[in-house]
């Protein structure tokens, strides 16, 4: 958290500084989580389509290069399929959606070459809610499937700081315009605390978006 707040205090410093153009940026985004298998649970989970919206600052540092921090609001959505064989001759599997909502603040080196640039960086994101929705089925030899319903915080049961690498490539347009795509991986194990049992979740993301430089005065 610590860490977190201090991204944003230097973006708060960088919004200051010479030459920076302001600007902002929409667009959609596919999600997903990167599982592994545990002691008791098979993972698998596959991309859901949601958006971000945010706002840049692109402060100059030589020719050709800059530094881009952005705070982002990013509502990124999932499959989540679980199947637990813990309970001998017994199956529970867990159909769900997971809709998440985070504040992300990637700090990123960009690299241009006429209207083009490719950029990079950290990206720290802090999980500010978000729900678990689907079905809980039950069976197993002789015993007759039921099936509940899901829906429950995601949040209260996983981290909510993440950290990884984030790259991206763009173009600038006419009148302010351009487009960029990126992609973030995260490095933290988001059920750390349950990981031996269930396997690991770790969010990987693809984001496309519109963006736009205000004029600088």
């Amino acid at each position: 958290m610590k860490r977190f707040l201090l991204l944003i205090g230097a973006e708060l410093f960088l919004a200051g500084a010479a030459h920076a153009q302001l600007g902002v940026r929409v667009g959609g985004n596919l999600s997903k989580l990167r599982t592994t298998t545990g002691a008791n649970l098979v993972n698998s989970s596959d991309s859901r389509l949601g958006y971000q919206v945010g706002v840049t600052y692109q402060v100059p540092l030589i020719a050709h290069l800059s530094l881009v921090p952005e705070v982002q609001y990013s509502n990124e959505r999932a499959t989540l399929t679980q199947v637990n064989y813990a309970i001998a001759d017994l199956i529970f599997q867990t159909d769900s959606r997971l809709s998440l909502h985070y504040l992300n603040v990637p700090v990123l080196l960009r690299a241009s070459l006429g209207p083009v640039y490719v950029e990079g960086g950290p990206q720290a994101s802090l999980l500010l809610g978000g729900r678990q929705t689907g079905t809980v089925t039950s069976g197993g030899w002789g015993i007759r499937n039921t099936t509940r319903t899901l829906d429950e915080s995601y949040a209260e049961k996983n981290r909510r700081f993440d950290v990884g690498p984030c790259v991206g490539i763009g173009a600038r347009l006419p009148a302010g315009l351009g487009i960029n795509v990126r992609a973030y991986w995260g490095l933290t194990t988001l059920n750390s605390e349950r990981s031996n049992s269930e396997g690991e979740y770790q969010r990987r993301s693809l984001q496309a978006s519109l963006t736009y430089q205000l004029p600088t005065r």
